[in-house]
């Protein structure tokens, strides 16, 4: 997503203090910490929807990453899938997802761009390959989405059991205070509400792909039962991928949006120092991202 003309991310002012001071008496955490909070699709779904900013078909696309980001997520997961149904050869198949990876990488070297994306990406095919080519078995491909996914519904479920769930010290991380939203019914109400939603998303992929993938390994690899097994695991693995994640998004953007007013304080604040109207810097820089 574009630069904001007042991003709600950046340090606040106060008076007789440095940004980096103000910084860290608003917010009570280092910088890093909010960056975390406000990193990744979630964030950019809160950073839009709490600012105010207008739903877009877009906008949207901006924070799952773009076009590139989209294709660097679903691509090695379709050729893999689109081979091992071809072949019926899982080490063969995982070949290819591992040089589409280094292509990726290759291309963003030539152009000089980031290869944050890229990387994490890279890693991700990398263990999946790995997987396939050590066990020989297709339906193994997927056993590291299974990790991750189990790994952010115990982080997210964790967090709503103690009292801190994720999205709303998200939400914190962009009103400028990592603490005083948990005073605030409403805003507590939505964070945990949110992090339900997500913990929801994360529990539905295990739900439906870990069957598939019990069945294709009690079925046997190469029978008829488990190849199909695991065909359906990868078309579940692509539907509940960056589909079912965009749609958790535009949620999240959407039920903020409704309560943006009382998330904005920092800026508001910050806007009334400098003279100008928070509503008009917000409605500009929605502009200059559609």
């Amino acid at each position: 997503m574009s630069d904001r003309s007042t991003a709600p991310d950046e340090p606040v002012e106060g008076a007789g203090a440095e940004p980096s001071e103000a910084a860290d008496t608003v917010t009570g955490a280092p910088d890093a910490v909010r960056e975390l909070s406000l990193s990744g699709a979630w964030g950019n779904a809160v950073r839009a929807g709490a600012s105010g900013e207008a739903l877009t078909g877009g906008g949207v696309l901006s924070a799952i990453g773009g076009w590139r980001g989209v294709g660097e997520t679903l691509l090695p997961g379709m050729l893999f899938l689109v081979m091992f149904t071809a072949t019926r050869d899982a080490r063969v198949s995982a070949i290819a997802p591992a040089v589409l990876a280094v292509i990726a990488i290759g291309i963003r070297l030539l152009r000089r761009e980031s290869l944050a994306s890229a990387l994490s990406g890279a890693i991700g095919v990398g263990i999946a390959v790995a997987a396939t080519l050590l066990t020989g078995k297709g339906s193994n491909y997927y056993v590291p989405g299974f990790w991750t996914n189990g790994l952010w519904s115990a982080g997210l479920l964790l967090s709503i059991l103690i009292g801190w769930p994720l999205l709303g010290l998200a939400i914190g991380a962009f009103s400028g205070d990592l603490t005083a939203w948990r005073k605030d019914r409403r805003v507590k109400r939505v964070g945990t509400g949110l992090t339900l939603l997500w913990l929801g998303l994360f529990l539905a992929r295990l739900a439906v792909q870990l069957p598939l993938w019990f069945a294709a390994q009690s079925a046997g690899e190469g029978s008829d039962a488990g190849n199909a097994a695991t065909d359906a695991l990868g078309v579940a693995r692509l539907v509940m991928g960056v589909p079912l994640f965009a749609i958790a998004v535009v949620f999240t953007w959407m039920v903020l949006a409704r309560v943006s007013a009382g998330l904005r304080p920092a800026t508001a604040e910050a806007e009334a120092d400098r003279g100008t109207d928070p509503d008009d810097a917000i409605g500009d820089s929605a502009e200059e991202r559609l």
